[in-house]
């Protein structure tokens, strides 16, 4: 009854989340528009870790690799349309690259940018579970990755703009046209409700109980007969394919990418935003998102130099007072609600 309870109060949690992001654009400015476009894109980054961490019970302190993966592989397309990315020019490139021709077609380089941080987080936890690595060992692997990754993006300038990343790319299109910022926003809050409602589907199916099974007891699946390191690869690869997903929308709607977008700074962003609204609860991880950004953007407006300090505090002061996260706090709420209600009628 519980579950059932929780399954419910979600619903209308998150049916308020969308419908208020649905109409959003009817009466915000532009440049929260454009701001809240970009915090979807995050809250599907978001939901790419919840489904590994807080479901599977990996943590993952280098996802924003292949949320960058994705990102500069769009991106590279994107800078080549109208020739020679400038970039590469400034570095003496006088010819483009075959494989960069390839990546002209929109189409070639958002598919491109989906597949291979899903074929290289397979790769990466086929390798890793079958050798029976897990728990902070996982996270501390992942970390070192996402270092190496963010100097390797830096050491390439020639390829992928260093330190300055790759910037004046063009918004996202449909079939050849640029959509305005009202149409870019609808196209990414229907990805953000698609990747939503498939995620959701997906953990509340076999699957998802296995990796909940895991997550709690893997030796005890184990001894069901069901072999812990597939399901967890299948997991990784498809919170990469999600995570790529993002990264792709990201680098058009940003108009830019650059390394603080793929290193660890972006990943534990990621795991904050899942510790404050809640983890192993899809609804947790799009509140989390969206009130951490929020905040942080109120904060750096009227505190300046001082927002990073004030936004820490807050976010220490939800994880010690509530250690399940909002999500989980708002239930605990309901419930209790609930429990009066039913006893006054007894």
């Amino acid at each position: 009854m519980k579950r059932l309870f929780s399954v419910e109060a979600n619903k209308w949690t998150d049916a308020a989340l969308f419908l208020f992001f649905g109409i959003f654009p009817l009466f915000g400015l532009q440049f929260y528009t454009q701001l809240f476009e970009k915090y979807l894109i995050f809250m599907i980054f978001a939901f790419s870790l919840d489904i590994l961490w807080g479901y599977a019970g990996l943590m993952d302190l280098g996802h924003a690799v292949l949320f960058g993966i994705g990102g500069y592989i769009m991106a590279l397309g994107l800078s080549a349309q109208g020739g020679i990315p400038d970039f590469m020019a400034r570095c003496g490139v006088t010819q483009m690259p075959q494989w960069l021709k390839f990546l002209c077609a929109p189409g070639a380089a958002a598919a491109l940018g989906i597949i291979m941080p899903a074929i290289m987080a397979w790769l990466l936890g086929k390798f890793l579970f079958s050798s029976k690595v897990g728990g902070v060992f996982f996270s501390v692997i992942t970390l070192a990755i996402a270092q190496v990754f963010s100097l390797f993006i830096q050491s390439q300038q020639k390829y992928t703009g260093g330190f300055n990343g790759i910037c004046g790319l063009p918004g996202l299109s449909l079939f050849g046209a640029e959509l305005d910022l009202n149409q870019s926003y609808y196209a990414v809050f229907a990805a953000s409700a698609l990747i939503f409602i498939f995620c959701r589907a997906l953990m509340g199916s076999r699957f998802g109980l296995i990796l909940q099974g895991i997550r709690e007891n893997e030796m005890r699946l184990e001894f069901l007969g069901y072999d812990p390191a597939d399901f967890k690869a299948a997991v990784f690869a498809l919170s990469g394919a999600i995570a790529g997903f993002a990264g792709v929308l990201y680098a058009p709607v940003n108009g830019m990418i650059a390394p603080n977008d793929v290193g660890m700074e972006f990943s534990t962003a990621a795991i904050v935003w899942l510790a404050v609204g809640g983890k192993g609860n899809l609804t947790g991880a799009a509140i989390g998102t969206m009130l951490v950004n929020i905040i942080g953007n109120a904060l750096s407006e009227q505190f300046g130099p001082f927002w990073q300090l004030l936004l820490g505090l807050a976010i220490l002061a939800v994880v010690f007072f509530v250690p399940d996260g909002i999500s989980g706090g708002l239930l605990r709420i309901f419930e209790g609600k609930r429990e009066k209600a039913a006893d006054g009628h007894g």
